[in-house]
């Protein structure tokens, strides 16, 4: 049978399966799926494990008689195949077929793969090991899925997440469910109640850093050119993810344009202010950046924001840390710099 990842510790509680296949590109995924079944094997009495990975010249006929041989001592034992390629070849695929149809007594046999593609799924050798036993297809949530994904990894640590600091999250870790799971793992020592909200998200994403994107922010919003450029270079030199400092700008030029817009409708700035909750220790930012500034600059600087998503998510030509840059340094203001015009 195939399962997915959420139906493994169920599985897992019962008998195993002589043979299991595991497949999926997130080593996260993988490494977690491994875990539960070597767990669960030792429990169920599955005392030794032996590792292989068949690379290019691997000797499939010397596995198959050692296994032949293992099978004449009471050891119940866990064969580990990694398959580097996902591609067996001809005597792998013939060895696995064959363990498939006649499984060695007290030994299961788990092979590790890379995602398997169409083709390879309609092969002998997948479809003989998935009938004789489990496929586990570990597929990384894609975008829209991550935000449950960690969601669902909080609520299993006890915590409890806010929309904002949600949305920060994703930011900083998509693309990379390792650095998601370490930072829940920070987040669970750093939460208050079992609480997360943006400020502990924060604290966590700044922890160790020499700079973070709260920095690049006020920087921008302060209008000092020179600190902002400075900050953003060191965020790309420390590998800070092009979409968590994009989340950033974009979190500041939402609130900008705001501003803007209610203060061209005939709203103080002040009220403007008070009424979308802006904080008291950013209020005197936030109004050096609207100083001077019409909705036609708002309408500009949400367009120059869209063009840099776009970029940064690889949907449009250019380079996402050059594109970040014109986007601080219009967000920043000064000579030579202007909001995109639509």
């Amino acid at each position: 049978m195939k399962l997915n990842p959420q139906q493994l510790d169920a599985h897992l509680s019962r008998n195993l399966a002589p043979v299991y296949l595991l497949s999926g590109n997130e080593p996260l995924l993988v490494d977690e799926a491994l875990a539960g079944l070597r767990a669960a094997a030792v429990e169920q009495g599955y005392s030794e494990r032996d590792y292989h990975v068949a690379e290019r010249w691997f000797d499939w006929d010397e596995l198959a008689s050692g296994m032949q041989n293992m099978s004449l001592f009471a050891e119940r034992r866990v064969i580990e195949i990694r398959l580097p390629t996902g591609k067996p070849g001809d005597k792998g695929s013939r060895f696995f077929v064959a363990a498939a149809e006649n499984p060695t007594p007290d030994t299961i046999i788990i092979i590790i793969t890379p995602s398997l593609d169409s083709k390879a799924a309609r092969s002998k050798w997948v479809s003989s090991l998935t009938k004789a036993g489990v496929w586990l297809a570990l597929k990384a949530p894609d975008a829209n899925g991550l935000p449950a994904w960690i969601i669902a990894r909080l609520r299993t640590a006890g915590l409890r997440v806010d929309h904002d600091a949600l949305q920060l999250l994703v930011a900083q870790v998509e693309g990379n469910l390792l650095a998601a799971k370490q930072e829940i793992d920070k987040l669970t020592l750093l939460a208050t109640d079992g609480q997360v909200t943006i400020d502990t998200v924060r604290t966590s994403v700044a922890d160790g850093a020499r700079f973070d994107v709260f920095q690049l922010g006020d920087a921008a919003l302060s209008g000092n050119r020179a600190r902002a450029a400075r900050i953003l270079y060191a965020l790309e030199k420390e590998g800070v993810a092009a979409p968590l400092v994009l989340w950033s700008l974009v979190r500041e030029i939402t609130v900008v344009s705001e501003m803007i817009f209610r203060v061209s409708s005939g709203q103080s700035i002040g009220q403007a202010m008070a009424e979308a909750k802006v904080w008291s220790n950013r209020q005197a930012m936030i109004r050096r950046a609207t100083q001077g500034r019409d909705a036609q600059f708002a309408r500009g600087l949400i367009a120059s924001a869209r063009r840099a998503d776009r970029i940064v998510k690889g949907a449009r030509k250019g380079q996402p840390w050059n594109v970040l840059l014109e986007l601080t340094m219009t967000l920043a203001g000064g000579d030579g710099w202007r909001a995109e015009t639509l």
